[in-house]
């Protein structure tokens, strides 16, 4: 299960990137931050809250996840019974499981839940220091796509596909290593509502190679309110 959570991380941090980006992606990127509402609309959410069903081909679990100033807390659960947590109080992190307790403190692991702390992580791809390139076209689900690469300093390699009439981003594909294996993994998002006058996809489809597994939203709540005590690491 941790397995699978850091796979959705990595994706959205492979995407955050270094470097410079052409003026044609950083276009495509501030077309979709428009198109799903707009950057000051999400600025201006501090906390969520986002509970999900997941279907993997080794059962069903559901997942709720906490967000409040860059902080973040998640748990799953199987069967009734919470298999898995995560935990970032803006500086340190915890994972606890049913093989025991883990403090984080490698450096890409924080850095991988600091990016899951983010409502918004698409917010970060029109930073100073990252890389964004056009690649050209493509179609998913038959309708015409804008593609834009990203590599982070570490290799990790990410193509975002953009529906090129909405702007919504319809795809991810990442390359990268997870614990010295080298992965692909593809997730397709769809099904956006709005919440509050912002979208969110409310299905996402993801395929590593190995198996695949569906997410879908069963409720988000913006600016609910959040207690700090639940992102406490003793």
């Amino acid at each position: 299960m941790k397995f699978l959570y850091s796979l959705l991380t990595v994706c959205m941090l492979a995407a955050a990137a270094q470097g410079q980006s052409d003026a044609k992606a950083l276009a495509i990127v501030q077309k979709s931050i428009e198109a799903s509402g707009g950057k000051d609309k999400m600025m201006a959410i501090k906390t969520m809250i986002r509970k999900m069903e997941i279907s993997m081909p080794f059962g069903t679990s559901e997942s709720e996840s906490y967000y409040k100033n860059g902080k973040f807390y998640m748990k799953s659960s199987m069967n009734g019974a919470v298999v898995m947590e995560q935990k970032y109080d803006g500086n340190r992190a915890t994972m606890n499981g049913m093989q025991g307790s883990q403090t984080i403190d490698d450096e890409k692991m924080l850095k991988r839940m600091e990016m899951q702390g983010k409502i918004f992580p698409s917010l970060s791809l029109t930073d100073e220091d990252i890389t964004l390139t056009y690649s050209g076209t493509d179609k998913i689900a038959g309708k015409p796509c804008d593609k834009i690469t990203s590599k982070d300093k570490d290799g990790n390699e990410t193509t975002l596909f953009f529906n090129s009439d909405n702007g919504l981003m319809v795809r991810m594909i990442t390359k990268g290593e997870w614990q010295g294996t080298v992965t692909e993994t593809t997730m397709d998002l769809s099904d956006y509502k709005p919440i509050e006058g912002i979208l969110f996809a409310h299905k996402m489809d993801m395929n590593t190679g190995q198996f695949q597994m569906t997410m879908k939203i069963t409720e988000i709540k913006l600016n609910a309110e959040v207690a700090d005590a639940m992102f406490m690491i003793e």
